[in-house]
């Protein structure tokens, strides 16, 4: 079988060796498209190598496979297979698409369609896929181990939101700064699908600068089959890369006065109207209240940032 596989390969790290091992387990010969020098420095905002070195590194390694293989240096996404004779080629998460546009082409001048094998995403150890340009920028080795603490910012300056995001990451992330950005929301009380826009666009707003932008936002969703109004907390996270992944807390329903106090107003005016409760939102928040303590909104929200996070972790399931 004859396998196609390409690149830059400025650095050869885990994603890179994942790649070429997939190309080498499924074919008896294996071409390799490496990317020249100029081809390899568009859109680039650091230096490659030059050709000659990253063909060393990778003959160095896929040598010990004992398979035909041939690099082949290439000036585009396609190279060679969209006018040789290939059977299938491997890819990642990444270039994915560039296989797609190979296959129609291949398909519109009456030549076999490549069997596509893609190795998805190969995540460093803060759980951002492996990236030549983010060691290059010392954030992580070549073996994805993360060398910089990882920074994660949310756009709330709320303790109990910001220590419920450091707790969801430090479950899985050890070596975390939380910070919070002031934001201030054009909505006072989202209702329904308004909750997680304005959840992401308080992670949007978070990013820049860090590794992670968190967006909470909490609001009701109106269920006509009991006539009640629940309260969830979207989490929305974003991460260097641009991968957005979502959660929500457990939802719970308020007491008809709090919803019936609303007219145009907050959660958090409806209380203090209500109870006499002033800046709910800036305590145990409305769960604790109402539970007596027994379950914090830090808590809820806490679970929901490790659900968004155990959603990253794995490769399968990484948005």
């Amino acid at each position: 079988m004859k396998v196609a596989v390409g690149g830059t390969f400025h650095i050869l790290h885990r994603g890179h060796r994942k790649l070429l091992e997939k190309a080498f387990s499924i074919g008896d010969h294996v071409l390799i498209g490496l990317t020249s020098d100029e081809f390899a420095s568009m859109n680039r905002k650091y230096r490659v190598r030059p050709y000659e070195e990253r063909k060393y590194d990778i003959e160095k390694f896929v040598k010990n496979f004992g398979k035909d293989f041939e690099i082949r240096r290439i000036d585009d996404h396609f190279g060679p297979t969209i006018n040789e004779d290939f059977d299938s080629i491997v890819v990642s998460h990444e270039t994915y698409r560039y296989a797609l546009e190979i296959n129609t082409i291949r398909k519109r001048k009456g030549m076999k369609i490549l069997a596509i094998h893609s190795i998805g995403r190969v995540l460093a150890e803060d759980l951002i896929p492996i990236s030549s340009s983010r060691i290059m920028e010392g954030k992580i080795d070549a073996e994805g181990r993360r060398i910089l603490p990882v920074r994660v910012k949310a756009c709330t300056k709320n303790e109990q939101k910001l220590m419920a995001i450091e707790n969801g990451f430090r479950k899985i992330l050890k070596d975390v700064v939380v910070e919070g950005k002031e934001f201030i929301s054009m909505v006072r009380q989202p209702y329904g699908e308004q909750t997680l826009e304005c959840a992401i666009k308080r992670a949007r707003c978070a990013i820049e600068g860090s590794d992670y932008g968190i967006g909470i936002e909490a609001g009701l969703f109106y269920h006509p089959s009991i006539s009640k109004y629940m309260d969830v907390h979207y989490v929305v996270i974003v991460d260097s890369l641009g991968n957005f992944n979502f959660s929500s807390s457990v939802g719970f329903t308020y007491p008809e006065i709090v919803i019936s106090n609303l007219k145009g107003k907050s959660i958090s005016d409806s209380f203090e109207i209500t109870y006499g409760l002033k800046d709910i939102g800036r305590g145990e928040g409305a769960i604790g209240f109402l539970t007596g303590g027994e379950l914090t909104r830090e808590k809820i929200i806490e679970d929901a940032v490790y659900l968004a996070l155990l959603q990253k972790k794995s490769e399968l399931y990484y948005l």
